[in-house]
This record gives C-alpha cells, sequence and structure tokens, in this order.
C-alpha cells in the first residue's frame, strides 16, 4: 500500500513508488476529464531534464509519484496522453519538455494556468505562487524551490511542499475557468495552448543552435559559418553524452574558435579557456570543423536577421500603434505582452511579416484597430490628457 501523508491544510495524498501502486491508482482515476500536473525535476548536470518527481490530482484525489523508484511509467503516461484528458500545469513549458522526450511528442489537449491568468488581468508570466496567494487567498511556503530532488527518501516537507503545486492548481483552474466563461474567452486561448503542444517547441535542430551563442550577432559571414557548425557540432555531443552544453564547450570558446580559426593544434593552445584536455580529446575533430567551414561556399553562410533601420517617422508610427495596443490591452484589462511586442509591430510595418496579432482573438481585440489606424480609418488622439480612438 502506498504511504498516505496529511498536509497541514488537511489534504490527504499518496506517495507512490512501486509498480503496482501506480497500476492501481491509474485505474482509479481513468474516468477523470481533467488531470492536475506538476514536475520536479534537475538538470545541472545533464543536456535532458531528470524527472525526479511527478505531483497529480483529480478531483478527488492527490498523489506524488516517484518515476526513480518506478520501473514502468506506462499506466500514467497512458493517462497523460490520452487525448479526452485535459492535463492542467502551470507555466507548462519544461513539464512539457520531459514528457516529449518521454515518447516525442507532447500530450494533448492542455491547459496553462500562467497563459490564461494574463487573460484576466494578472501580471505576465506570474509566477504560481503569486497566482495562487491573488486568487485563493493562500501564501505558499517556497522553502523547497531549491531543494535537490534526487536525494532519497524524500521528507514529508519536501512532500507536502510539492502537493501543493497541484492541490491549488486544482482550485485556481476551476476558478479561471469560470472567470473566463463569464467574459467569453474560454475559447481564446485554444491556438496558444495547440502551439504550447506543438512537436516543433520541443525539436531540437543543432544547425540552429549558433543563434543562442551570445556574442554571434558581431561575428562576419565567415566566422557565422564556422559557428553554426560548431554549435552544432557541440549539440550533438551533448546530446549524445547527455550533458549541458556548456560542459562541452563555452560560448566565448566558441566565438573565439570562430573568430581565430586555429587549424593547429599550438594555436588551439593560445585559445583562452580551451583545456589541455579538451585539445587532447576533441582538438583534431575541432581543427577539422573549421577547415571544412572555410571551404563551404558563400551562399551557405547564415544570415543575421535582417532589420531596416527605422526613420524617425516610422519610429513615430511604431509609438502610435505601440499606444493603440496598450489602449486595447487596458480596455480588457489584460497584459500587453499577450498581444503583442513592439518588437513585432516592426515586423509588420518594416518588413510586412506576418504576426500573432493579426490573426485569432488578438486581431479581434487590437489586431483590426491598428490595422484601421495605418489606413486611415481610426485617429489616435487626446481629451482631457487622455488618449481615444476615433472611427472617422
Amino acid at each position: 500500500m502506498p504511504t498516505t501523508y496529511q498536509t497541514v491544510s488537511n489534504h490527504s495524498f499518496s506517495y507512490i513508488d512501486t509498480n503496482d501502486d501506480l497500476q492501481t491508482y491509474c485505474d482509479s482515476i481513468k474516468e477523470s476529464t481533467t488531470l492536475f500536473i506538476d514536475t520536479e525535476f534537475i538538470r545541472e548536470k545533464t543536456y535532458a531534464p531528470v524527472l525526479c518527481l511527478i505531483q497529480i490530482a483529480s478531483e478527488e484525489t492527490l498523489a506524488c509519484i516517484d518515476p526513480l523508484a518506478i520501473t514502468n511509467l506506462e499506466p500514467l503516461l497512458e493517462l497523460i496522453y490520452n487525448e479526452s484528458i485535459t492535463k492542467v500545469f502551470h507555466a507548462a513549458r519544461q513539464d512539457l519538455e520531459i514528457f516529449y522526450n518521454l515518447r516525442q511528442t507532447a500530450p494533448k489537449p492542455v491547459f496553462d494556468t500562467q497563459i490564461a491568468a494574463s487573460l484576466l488581468g494578472h501580471a505576465d508570466q506570474i509566477g504560481y505562487g503569486n497566482l495562487v496567494n491573488a486568487i485563493v487567498k493562500v501564501s505558499l511556503d517556497k522553502k523547497y524551490a531549491r531543494t535537490d530532488w534526487t536525494q532519497r527518501p524524500l521528507s514529508s516537507e519536501q512532500l507536502e511542499y510539492a502537493i501543493n503545486d497541484v492541490i491549488y492548481l486544482r482550485d485556481i483552474y476551476n476558478i479561471i475557468c469560470q472567470q473566463l466563461a463569464n467574459n467569453n474567452r474560454l475559447q481564446w486561448l485554444d491556438a496558444d495552448f495547440k502551439l504550447l503542444t506543438a512537436d516543433s517547441t520541443f525539436q531540437v535542430s543543432p544547425e540552429k543552435m549558433w543563434r543562442k551563442v551570445k556574442g554571434h550577432s558581431k561575428l562576419g559571414g565567415r566566422q557565422r559559418a564556422i559557428l553554426q557548425d560548431l554549435a552544432a557540432w557541440r549539440e550533438q555531443r551533448a546530446i549524445q553524452s547527455d550533458k549541458p552544453r556548456k560542459w562541452i564547450l563555452s560560448d566565448d570558446i566558441l566565438l573565439s574558435l570562430a573568430q581565430h580559426q586555429p587549424d593547429s593544434p599550438s594555436k588551439l593552445e593560445k585559445i583562452r579557456g580551451l583545456t589541455d584536455g579538451i585539445i587532447k580529446k576533441s582538438g583534431a575533430i575541432l581543427i577539422n570543423i573549421i577547415k571544412e567551414s572555410l571551404q563551404r561556399p558563400q551562399e551557405t553562410w547564415p544570415t543575421l536577421p535582417k532589420f531596416a533601420k527605422t526613420t524617425i517617422q516610422q519610429d513615430a508610427l511604431i509609438d502610435c500603434m505601440m499606444a493603440i495596443v496598450r489602449l486595447c490591452a487596458a480596455k480588457e484589462k489584460i497584459a500587453s505582452s499577450m498581444l503583442c511586442s513592439r518588437k513585432d509591430l516592426e515586423k509588420w510595418l518594416i518588413n510586412d511579416e506576418p504576426i500573432t496579432l493579426l490573426s485569432g482573438w488578438r486581431k479581434q481585440l487590437a489586431g483590426t484597430q491598428v490595422a484601421d489606424f495605418l489606413n486611415g480609418d481610426i485617429t489616435l488622439s487626446s481629451d482631457s490628457n487622455k488618449l481615444k480612438l476615433t472611427h472617422k
């Protein structure tokens, strides 16, 4: 039988650490239409996050599941991947990455209370603790936020800290859904949640990792080609060895290699931070990558995004567009960042790129108004020291 714990808030939950108990628990909740899920993991010493604990709630049950002790998670995964069950998370991106790594696809459908809360006037990317405090007036103790979840046994205090993440997730989900329904906004987030669970959200392309190297924009075209190949090699090595990419080579070393293009072990030794151990193990590979990169034709060199320098008039126009977005957001009591950023408006105005403001509920709330302003069908003016939109 699983161990049962009682929280200070008088919630009872089970600690499940055997295959048989997991099967029994999953059988008991298989008719659920909604499951509330959180995970505890660490990733400081690995490429992929190491799943250490799964907290799950149905409308009637609460459980902490120990994936380090259980050898067969399939009964639980069958529920999590059941498309008849809505999976509720808060700030779901990293949790979904864990499940994506297990099955090479993310569970569907999902509901993210962090995203949903921003449509009800809460701060953009609000933390779980702040949202719980705002909605159910409970202050959560964050004492174990930095705990090492690989250690066993877990204390009752650690488990209570962990289970609180789904006890109140269940409560705030029900309240948020009711509030969204009252405001006719419940369906607005369908497209956002579909994007959140799209395979492309989690797929890693080693050839694109050079864009994440800090300082890449300072390199010339040929140097960027070298950086692209080096960063792709580093990513593949990190994946194969399951080590953080910075443990393979730091960003600073990648940049130095791309800039100085060493073609011998003696020149590698002059690269700051490149240890004798790395040179002995991977020096010949690095030299060969650089040599081959230098042979790449110019048309294959990676390019930086093209952002034309804006004129004073364009800057002023974007200021007006952003003002309309903020007015629309304020009217609906949502964060303007949920609609678009200034950089998005620049892409639209300067490069004529499609942006999310021009589709779905964002278009309805603000996109049409901004487009009408650009077309001259709406004016932006001041009235009693307040901005207002006027249709012609």
